[in-house]
């Protein structure tokens, strides 16, 4: 479903002009030519904006996010409205890890999320400026932007060689720009931006901005459309087995955000292993909601009175290298009627090529 493959079709729409009282903040102007979508007038990519090369890539990114949002995130945001919103956790606190820089999914599912936690071991990167796309090659760099958005088109997750090969260096030298650039298309306008580290005791400190420095996390200040609800998201480059227990900072600042709502998905099945029993534990412990693939936490460790589970969509025998992943018992649980519901979506590894399912994990003791 890549830009490619719709650059035909039919007349392009004209690019959608962003809203005049958005706030000028560096961020927010570069995430919007990222994402094809015109920023202000005086803004400083303007005269970027003008170049055949960019004002081509608008036309088909909008062409390519319109079919997606049509056959893709509709069907996504269906699902929320029906199994999601209707469950009270009263948080507002999302931790999503080994999320990459999905902020998309994150966002869809958790719609009234304020904090948003995500984390994997892809490096944060740097916000590019308007110098840094001269005119001569542009065109090159743009398309370098299409074949990096076709992994979120094409198979709903992205590809950590595919990231590797794009983002370090290619395309951007981290996540930060695709992440600025999915909250834009999203309807999210960035208000701020602080680039900083997790101390001991796990509070979040601000670093100065500085190219050449690989800072270890981000927060994005960011609120959606005409609303005043403020809201932030954190990314953090960090490990997630070991270290994790081993060092405690990071694992301080999830806890003091509060009890989350849990997100996992294409999370190469890691929470089923030895390595990553400490993150396993915290997401168990301390959990208003867990909703997952079959990636996440493995079914049995939900054999218990604390959770009340429900199942989505048909469960199928993961992909290579994941063979040795499949759950007996998840794939019998999934043979009761009385605990499967429609999903309505494909998503994750099996993206358009297998039935997709998820679980959803409610706490019982709502007051843990």
């Amino acid at each position: 479903m890549g830009s490619a493959g719709l650059s035909s079709c039919g007349r392009r729409p004209e690019p959608q002009r962003a809203q005049a009282a958005a706030p000028a903040h560096p961020a927010n102007d570069a995430a919007l030519f990222l994402a094809g979508l015109p920023g202000r007038a005086d803004g400083p990519f303007r005269q970027l904006e003008q170049a055949p090369s960019w004002r081509k890539y608008s036309q088909d990114l909008n062409v390519t996010w319109a079919r997606a949002e049509k056959e893709q995130f509709a069907p996504v945001d269906a699902f929320q409205k029906r199994e999601l919103a209707p469950i009270h956790t009263n948080s507002s606190f999302v931790f999503y890890p080994f999320s990459g820089p999905d902020v998309l999914y994150a966002t869809r599912f958790f719609p009234d999320g304020k904090v948003f936690v995500l984390a994997g071991l892809e490096r944060v990167g740097s916000v590019r400026k308007a110098s840094d796309y001269p005119l001569d090659g542009l065109d090159k760099r743009l398309d370098g932007w299409n074949k990096a958005l076709s992994s979120i088109f094409n198979r709903s997750f992205f590809v950590t060689s595919e990231m590797d090969s794009h983002f370090h260096g290619k395309v951007a030298d981290g996540l930060l720009p695709m992440m600025m650039l999915l909250m834009a298309r999203s309807g999210f306008t960035i208000d701020g931006l602080d680039f900083g580290h997790v101390d001991e005791a796990g509070k979040f400190v601000v670093e100065s901005e500085d190219t050449g420095v690989r800072h270890p996390a981000v927060v994005l200040d960011f609120h959606k459309g005409t609303e005043t609800v403020k809201r932030k998201l954190y990314y953090f480059c960090t490990r997630l087995d070991e270290p994790f227990e081993k060092d405690p900072a990071f694992s301080r600042f999830v806890r003091s955000q509060g009890t989350p709502d849990t997100l996992v998905k294409s999370a190469s099945f890691l929470l089923h292993w030895k390595m990553c029993a400490a993150i396993r534990a915290q997401i168990l412990e301390t959990s208003n909601l867990i909703f997952q693939d079959d990636t996440g936490v493995a079914y049995h460790y939900f054999d218990n009175p604390d959770w009340q589970v429900k199942l989505y969509g048909e469960y199928s025998r993961p992909d290579r290298p994941f063979t040795n992943e499949y759950q007996k018992d998840l794939a019998a649980a999934f043979q009761d009627p009385g605990k499967v519901a429609p999903l309505g979506f494909s998503l994750g590894y099996g993206y358009g090529r297998r039935p997709s399912s998820m679980l959803l994990a409610k706490r019982v003791n709502s007051a843990k």
